[in-house]
């Protein structure tokens, strides 16, 4: 656990726990390490695979769902499947849960009907990013229109918007409120289209080369959206699409700066660019496995260093030695990690994330120490050590630890 809370409660309204909940209890029985969180997700995730073929096959022809879940196993789901994150598994879940609502749409057995509401209920808690993919409801109404349904069954998505409604924004305000800690739930759309508009090549870029880590992916599922126009696909198809973007472009602008500098929010869009490209790619006959083996080399190349030893970052494990020497274990410590916790994680202390401004602001510093921070923990990689502010007790090539005074 990572506690940045300035030293409070230690208590924040984050995502819907659960998948730590897992890891924690693993960890009672196992040790801690951060393979287990790793596992849970991975598991996840694959089990998600499996589903999203499932679920699109019921519409599409096997080759069609067959490369369509291979782009989709290629694309940033790969790297990030395999992370301590809850991305890729509320993805996952979401997508079992759309799998079960068909099933119950068309047949209302009850275990369906359960199983579909629990799914994309937990889908949206686990990540509320997943809320574009709701869209599957226009599709399905449409796409039923003239065939047998129950109709009914269509209330089971716009009831699994409540438990999220309530844990984002009820229960999360409350614990702001309450404890004073600080939970992101992004800003006015109007500033995040000041920032995306702001930086129109960024955003371009984003969108084009982090859903598949590659240009061509892009590329085949822009020729999907061609081969499926010429082909007078139904309308469902076009009309659901619309829906999706509209509420993926309002995600992005409740995002704001967020969305286009962490790749892994442009998740939600990555299983609709997989049925697109994999229909762009399903139609080049004999040449569609050299086609998918082209963006999966490409996609896979680009991801591949996140699967080795990173010697630049290895350096932030000496943080541990650092702290156990030399720092109280119930010390309270801030570090310029710049919003990233990682460092403050392998301090092992409760604390400030703090950035390199802060850093070195004397005001900023005698703020926190009047709020018990006992130490600062420079990251000279980044900034000088502010000498000024304290007692050095620790040094090295990398960081500097001073006692505040």
């Amino acid at each position: 656990m990572v506690d940045e809370t300035n030293g409070g409660s230690g208590i924040i309204g984050m995502e819907f726990p659960l998948l730590y909940y897992l890891h924690g209890k693993l960890s009672l029985w196992f040790g801690f390490h951060p393979g287990l969180g790793r596992a849970i997700t991975l598991v996840i995730s694959c089990l998600g695979l499996f589903y999203f073929y499932a679920l699109i096959r019921r519409f599409v022809s096997e080759k069609h769902a067959f490369y369509s879940t291979i782009l989709f196993m290629v694309s940033c789901f790969f790297m990030y499947s395999r992370k301590v994150m809850p991305d890729t598994a509320a993805l996952a879940v979401y997508i079992i849960g759309m799998f079960y609502f068909f099933e119950a749409f068309c047949r209302g057995e009850k275990r369906y009907i359960f199983l579909s509401f629990l799914f994309l209920s937990l889908g949206l808690l686990l990540k509320i990013s997943m809320l574009p993919l709701w869209s599957f409801l226009f599709f399905a109404y449409l796409y039923y229109r003239n065939k047998p349904k129950k109709a009914w069954v269509m209330l089971i998505p716009v009831l699994s918007l409540i438990p999220a409604f309530l844990w984002y924004f009820v229960w999360n305000p409350y614990l702001e409120g309450t404890y004073g800690n600080w939970y992101n739930l992004g800003g006015s759309w109007t500033n995040g289209a000041s920032v995306l508009l702001h930086k129109p090549l960024t955003l371009l870029h984003h969108l084009v080369f982090h859903p598949f880590f590659g240009f061509f992916g892009f590329c085949a599922g822009m020729y999907g959206i061609y081969r499926a126009w010429n082909h007078g696909v139904d309308r469902s198809v076009w009309i659901s699409l619309v829906v999706f973007l509209v509420l993926f472009a309002a995600y992005a602008l409740k995002s704001g700066a967020i969305f286009i500098s962490h790749d892994y929010y442009i998740l939600p869009l990555v299983p609709v660019l997989s049925l697109l490209a994999g229909w762009g790619i399903a139609s080049t006959g004999k040449y569609a496995w050299l086609v998918m083996a082209i963006i999966a080399s490409e996609s896979l190349g680009n991801q591949w260093h996140d699967l080795s030893w990173n010697e630049n970052e290895a350096y932030k494990l000496s943080l541990k030695t650092l702290a156990d020497q030399h720092i109280p274990s119930k010390a309270l410590v801030a570090i310029n990690g710049n919003s990233n916790p990682q460092e403050l994680f392998f301090l092992n202390r409760k604390g400030w994330n703090v950035s390199n401004d802060q850093c070195q602001q004397e005001p900023f510093i005698k703020a926190i120490k009047a709020k018990g921070c006992r130490f600062l923990v420079c990251n000279t990689r980044s900034v000088p050590c502010p000498t000024f502010l304290g007692k050095i007790v620790a040094e090295d090539e990398n960081y500097c630890l001073l006692e505040l005074k």
